[in-house]
């Protein structure tokens, strides 16, 4: 919810930096500046680090985080539908990955009769989705 806010004050402080000050939309603009830069404060970003661009600000990068294993387990539901899988590391540790997708479930049953090395990424705040997965030979 940030980040969107963030790009629009970017572009608006823009605007603001190239509109010249006897126009009559000047302090409307400088308002609405105002406005956003009290959003961003209260999202808890900082409105005074977001410098002014006509392309707003980068979009933040996704935080992954990489489990690198054996798959010990695949799990099926009573229907025979896919749920997810078990990776095991060598840290003696097990992440469960939660997915329905059937061509990770083929991979992890591929993984899982030939003992291959996975290297499975996921995001940070969700740590049982899996975004891509790796494998290792």
């Amino acid at each position: 919810m940030l980040w969107p806010e963030e790009n629009t004050l970017a572009i608006f402080k823009w605007r603001l930096q190239v509109m010249s000050p006897t126009n009559r939309w000047y302090p409307v603009l400088q308002r609405y500046v105002d406005y956003l830069s009290a959003r961003v404060a209260g999202l808890g970003g900082n409105p005074d680090q977001i410098m002014p661009s006509p392309t707003g600000v980068p979009a933040p990068r996704p935080v992954r985080r990489e489990f690198s294993g054996k798959v010990c387990e695949v799990i099926y539901d009573c229907f025979g539908d896919l749920e997810g899988f078990v990776l095991c590391t060598c840290e003696e540790n097990k992440h469960l990955f939660r997915t329905r997708e059937k061509a990770i479930g083929e991979i992890a049953l591929r993984a899982l009769r030939h003992r291959l090395l996975l290297s499975v990424y996921t995001d940070r705040r969700n740590l049982q989705t899996v975004h891509r997965i790796v494998v290792r030979s």
